[in-house]
């Protein structure tokens, strides 16, 4: 009892010390709660208030050197991260973890002349291959958010392509995700999200070494990109994907983009599976066929519609989509041992194409050499060798039969 008697000052001391720490902890916390509420809301208003490429369209050969060197950054830390995350087979440095490649026709529309350039010069259908995937490396299972991919391959596609030779086949490459922008706007910033990436700590990029400094956190890129990761759909086959970057159409600038012709359900999905989306995909085309408008939105020159900017979405009240061409995916089967092997050896880039179809940007110039760098690594230490296929039966020999007729090309395209 004495001991307690004389204990008993001292733990009223430390209970008021714990009360005072308490409540610092929690004044501490609003404060910062506060600043992270103002960063915010000023890094969206600058976003939505300056001229997105202004500081991002300086050609000067020294800035075009910089652009270089970073690149070769970029390359080199998505190479480790590749080395990083390999399961034993080294895999790709973005969307990893396929749903599947399926069969697909693509249908060119009689449009407007507007539209008539490159592969859509005159109506026609095509072979194609298309990828779904998820976007987040490693890969998470499909019960997680995360960006859904869509990356198609149209074969046998006439005019001159935008890689040499050696590289070149006679592929049309459209890639997407299902969210109209990136969340990066420079080669500097990309390049420092993969050297942190490639560490394992992606999200020091957002908020700095130590997380502590408001003038260190990137508020609307990390908004932008967790934008980018949605809940999973019923079926990759049920929504809309989006290029984010433009491209030309003959003389115009355009972004492009994939819909579901309609709202595909699956019944009884399984919400817990974490390969919810390959077997729902399975499910679906095991019993109809399904298809996707294929669209393009025009640039506005005078309008808010930035080349340089990804992280800017094109209005499409000032410039709507427009359907041009249809994608036809008919009944099948896809989830084979050989053809699941066959579509992870494949490599899909924006610049596997046609000049008519140029990529625009310097993200999109990052992206043609960190692309062929990352596949050329991953398919040499797979001791895969795979080209650029030309049709279905190219690709796999179970499709060279009588459903698998020929491309109809849609002609020489437009200059």
């Amino acid at each position: 009892m004495k001991l307690l008697t004389r204990l008993k000052p001292w733990l009223i001391g430390l209970s008021a010390m714990g009360r005072r720490a308490v409540k610092w902890l929690f004044y501490v916390a609003g404060v910062y709660a506060l600043m992270f509420l103002g960063v915010f809301a000023w890094q969206m208003a600058a976003g939505a208030l300056r001229d997105p490429d202004a500081d991002l369209v300086d050609n000067s050969p020294s800035a075009k050197a910089q652009r270089q060197t970073n690149n070769a950054a970029i390359i080199e830390s998505v190479r480790q991260m590749v080395d990083r995350y390999r399961t034993p087979e080294y895999q790709r440095d973005a969307h990893s973890k396929p749903h599947g490649c399926v069969r697909a026709r693509f249908e060119v529309f009689e449009s407007q002349a507007t539209y008539n350039h490159g592969l859509f010069n005159q109506p026609g259908h095509y072979e194609a291959w298309i990828r779904f995937s998820n976007g987040t490396v490693p890969a998470l299972p499909d019960t997680e958010s995360d960006a859904r991919g869509m990356a198609i391959k149209v074969m046998g596609v006439e005019g001159e392509q935008l890689l040499p030779p050696m590289l070149a086949g006679s592929t049309q490459d459209f890639l997407m995700i299902n969210s109209p922008t990136f969340f990066i706007r420079s080669i500097e910033d990309y390049r420092e999200l993969e050297r942190l990436s490639a560490q394992g700590r992606p999200f020091t990029y957002f908020f700095g070494e130590y997380y502590l400094n408001p003038f260190d956190w990137r508020l609307r890129e990390l908004y932008l990109g967790l934008s980018t990761r949605q809940p999973a759909p019923n079926t990759p086959l049920s929504t809309q994907y989006y290029s984010m970057s433009a491209y030309k159409l003959g003389p115009h600038e355009i972004k492009y983009s994939a819909k579901a012709c309609e709202d595909y359900t699956v019944p009884m999905v399984n919400r817990d599976d974490p390969n919810l989306l390959r077997n729902s995909m399975a499910y679906l085309l095991r019993e109809r066929d399904t298809c996707f408008q294929f669209m393009v939105q025009l640039r506005d020159p005078d309008a808010r519609m930035p080349i340089q900017d990804t992280t800017v979405r094109w209005s499409e009240a000032t410039s709507p989509f427009v359907p041009i061409a249809r994608i036809h995916i008919p009944k099948q089967t896809f989830d084979t041992p050989q053809q699941n092997a066959m579509c992870e050896a494949m490599s899909f880039n924006p610049w596997h194409g046609i000049k008519q179809h140029e990529p625009l940007g310097h993200i999109n110039q990052l992206r043609r050499d960190l692309y062929l760098h990352t596949a050329a690594y991953r398919q040499v230490r797979n001791g895969v060798n795979i080209g650029e296929p030309n049709s279905w039966c190219e690709s796999l020999a179970e499709y060279c039969d009588a459903e698998s007729a020929p491309n109809e090309p849609t002609g020489a395209p437009n200059e």
